[in-house]
């Protein structure tokens, strides 16, 4: 394989998984939870947050390995984490006249992304430094 297919070939193989971790995870979510409120979203943005915070801190000051950042960051967290669907989410709230909980989701949304992202990067740096 030529050098310069390597990272777009590990980007688009940790999508992949990303993206099918993504689908299982909101059919457990929506199993356990109910469908009522996008629960799956929420709970894939939430870990993807989390993990990007401690991987960022990884790869860049501990292990750089450009390879793995661009397979487990750019690829997989890509694939699991769902702007495009929080965005559709939204709007079908909106669509339906439910238009407190579509506000309510976007706060959800952002605030669970950001909490989580903070609480990976702080717990990276904890523990190897």
């Amino acid at each position: 394989m030529n050098g310069s297919y390597v990272f777009p070939a590990l980007v688009a193989l940790g999508g992949a998984l990303g993206a099918v971790c993504r689908y299982f995870m909101t059919m457990v979510m929506a199993g356990w939870m109910g469908t009522a409120f996008p629960f799956g979203t929420l709970a894939v943005n939430g870990a993807g947050s989390f993990l990007i915070g401690i991987l960022s801190v990884l790869f860049s000051r501990v292990y750089p390995l450009p390879g793995a950042a661009a397979f487990l960051i750019t690829g997989f967290l890509g694939g699991l984490t769902t702007f495009s669907s929080f965005m559709n989410e939204t709007l079908q709230f909106w669509a339906g006249g439910r238009w407190m909980e579509g506000l309510g989701y976007i706060f959800l949304q952002l605030a669970c992304g950001l909490v989580f992202v903070g609480l990976g990067y702080f717990l990276a740096e904890k523990l190897f430094f």
